[in-house]
């Protein structure tokens, strides 16, 4: 399986605890904050750091985990780091097989592109999304409002790159053009946005989107 340069370096230091609140650990800070208030489980497209805290506090509230990634390696390498994800034995892993709700174990992973994993899977209420997949403003898209329909009221899903450094940084490899999304989901009535532009998530932007409560008609003009 094709090794990615340096992220098993990165995985062993996040495994052993040497991280800081500037890369990704504001999704398990942050994500214990959602789970505390809000029953779902956790839906992440691109595994990477980001996974190791969303591991940690799937277990910690006995959440169903999804981990979606369109490269195979980028799943299959972290499970080679102890502590990294979920217990091996806690992790149905899908590839070519068709998933039946039957096989899941606690923690799924899929590994293909995002748009199958809503087309062959059966998704459970979401109380947490986190999206860093595709950098493409079209896609990002197609990627939020998959998650939407699955996403419980008081909910949230979270999108990182959407606050370029500069405009270099616009390009599919880096940012891309996610804050396109952003600048539209700021308009929309159905949910509250809140984007931290630095500091946190290896300062590019992470915005947070809540989907407000139905019963709740004052906030919703």
């Amino acid at each position: 399986m094709e090794q990615h340069p340096g992220s098993l370096d990165t995985f062993k230091s996040l495994s052993e605890g040497r991280d800081g609140l500037e890369r990704y650990r504001i999704m398990e800070d942050f994500g214990q904050y959602v789970l505390n208030g809000v029953g779902g489980d956790i839906l992440e497209i691109g595994v990477g750091e980001s996974s190791h805290f969303l591991s940690k506090i799937a277990k910690k509230f006995n959440r169903r985990l999804y981990h979606c990634d369109i490269s195979p390696s980028k799943i299959v390498n972290p499970m080679t780091i102890p502590g990294y994800l979920s217990d091996r034995d806690e992790i149905t892993y899908f590839e070519d097989r068709e998933p039946t709700p039957e096989q899941f174990k606690r923690v799924v992973c899929f590994a293909g592109a995002s748009d199958d994993l809503f087309k062959r899977l059966l998704i459970t209420p979401l109380a947490l999304a986190f999206i860093d997949g595709d950098h493409t403003y079209e896609q990002a898209k197609k990627d939020f409002w998959h998650i939407w329909p699955h996403i419980v009221e008081d909910g949230v899903i979270c999108l990182h790159d959407t606050s370029c450094p500069d405009i270099t940084w616009t390009n599919e490899n880096q940012c891309g053009e996610v804050y396109k999304l952003r600048l539209e989901l700021e308009k929309d009535s159905r949910m509250d946005v809140l984007t931290i532009p630095k500091g946190c998530a290896i300062g590019v932007g992470i915005t947070f989107c809540r989907k407000r409560r139905k019963d709740r008609a004052i906030y919703q003009a």
